[in-house]
């Protein structure tokens, strides 16, 4: 996909990965639309490279929706949604301790922020005509490609990612709309808090959001019949794609893409 002159969205845009990739994305010459769960941090993030940014609540569908709307509005169209929005909860890991109001928390921006988000983006993008190729890009982690033992629910979340990203991607290429998923390591953001120094003491390297901002243009710039990798970014490597073991037999017979209802 070619950046220059389109028009990015994207979620969670305020700090970290997001605003990185932001950023990068507003380098590369595309008009950048940053929405955060903090409006006035989207704000500030935007105005620093000339984009628009405002607040947005990504586990609310109708917020999501007018986020877009509001993109298209004012920038006129959505070529690439990237869906970067996550948190953390704070719990021991105990699943007996679990507090159910935050397991609904996490879920909903880890992974309902993503699905409203490519609903969203798959209408808005369907509204504004034919174009050469749009993306999708979501931010998943390691953690949605191992288990993850100190927080099973943001592993839930970010593995519910990765299998929706992959499930989507060839029901959409028709229309030349490109889907991946970025899975980073360990990195500087608001999900690590305040503990980087015992992540480091125990000799995990910590990446820093420009990092991952590298893969997000890899993945966004990726060849169309890519469509579906799922990009890991660990340290000290280029971004790569997962290679994930086949599954055959004939239940897969039923494994076929879906053709949209409505065409761009």
């Amino acid at each position: 996909m070619k950046l220059n002159g389109r028009v990015a969205l994207v979620t969670g845009g305020a700090s970290g990965i997001g605003r990185a990739s932001a950023v990068k994305l507003a380098a590369e010459g595309m008009r950048v639309c940053v929405v955060d769960i903090d409006g006035g941090a989207a704000e500030a993030a935007a105005r620093s490279f000339g984009g628009l940014g405002f607040a947005c609540d990504v586990s609310d569908p109708g917020e999501v929706e007018a986020a877009f709307s509001r993109c298209v509005s004012e920038l006129g169209g959505v070529d690439l949604a990237f869906l970067n929005a996550g948190i953390t909860i704070h719990w021991s890991g105990d699943i007996g301790s679990l507090d159910l109001g935050q397991y609904r928390r996490s879920v909903g921006v880890n992974l309902d922020g993503v699905v409203y988000g490519a609903v969203a983006a798959v209408k808005t993008m369907r509204s504004c005509g034919s174009a050469p190729k749009r993306a999708i890009l979501a931010t998943a982690s390691l953690a949605g490609l191992v288990p993850w033992h100190p927080d099973p629910i943001y592993s839930l979340g970010k593995h519910g990612v990765v299998g929706f990203m992959r499930s989507i991607a060839p029901n959409l290429a028709p229309e030349r709309i490109a889907v991946h998923t970025v899975c980073p390591g360990i990195t500087e953001t608001a999900v690590l808090g305040d503990r980087r120094k015992l992540v480091e003491r125990v000799g995990v390297p910590v990446m820093e959001p420009d990092a991952i901002a590298d893969a997000v243009l890899t993945a966004a710039t990726a060849p169309l019949d890519a469509t579906g990798s799922v990009w890991v970014a660990q340290h000290g490597k280029p971004a790569w794609p997962m290679t994930f073991t086949e599954v055959s037999g004939p239940d897969l017979r039923l494994n076929v893409p879906v053709a949209p209802r409505t065409k761009i």
